[in-house]
């Protein structure tokens, strides 16, 4: 049976690596924010302007013009749905919020004197940790974690 110190480093490991990806997923999410904006504020300000025939009526733009601002307007539109931005960014903003919260879990294990009862709690926050690995469907960005990583040995 591992010492209480032993399931200490342990617990202490784990809060670690669950504040690297936290910063991992919350790296990702910061990345994809001027390509959110640009694919979703971009695509509808193209359509408005695009669809906007008074400013062909008075030659502000040309017909042309329009009809290119439309393309890649559907573009814009067609890429991030295809690729399904709205999800990554709604499972990225929960598991930030998680991976925060469980390595806060690990931290307080360190208050617990008792090694059976450590043992426990840690068998349990292991177990929770398993589960919602196994039903992510998304990962941060794998330069995004080494740069965690990096971030977290400073």
């Amino acid at each position: 049976m591992a010492s209480l110190d032993d399931l200490k480093q342990m617990s202490e490991k784990k809060s670690r690596e669950c504040k690297v990806q936290s910063s991992a997923f919350s790296i990702s999410l910061g990345v994809l924010a001027p390509a959110n904006f640009i694919f979703v504020v971009g695509a509808a300000l193209l359509s408005l302007v695009a669809g906007a025939s008074i400013l062909i009526e008075n030659q502000i733009i040309f017909n042309l013009q329009a009809g290119i601002m439309a393309i890649v307007s559907g573009g814009f539109t067609i890429i991030h749905s295809k690729l399904g931005c709205d999800q990554y960014q709604a499972e990225c903003k929960k598991l930030v919020s998680y991976y925060k919260g469980i390595a806060e879990d690990y931290s307080n294990l360190s208050l617990i004197g008792d090694a059976d009862e450590l043992k426990k709690e840690l068998d349990a926050l292991n177990k929770e940790l398993s589960k919602t690995i196994k039903n992510s469907s998304i990962f941060p960005f794998d330069w995004a974690i080494d740069l965690a990583n990096k971030r977290s040995t400073q």
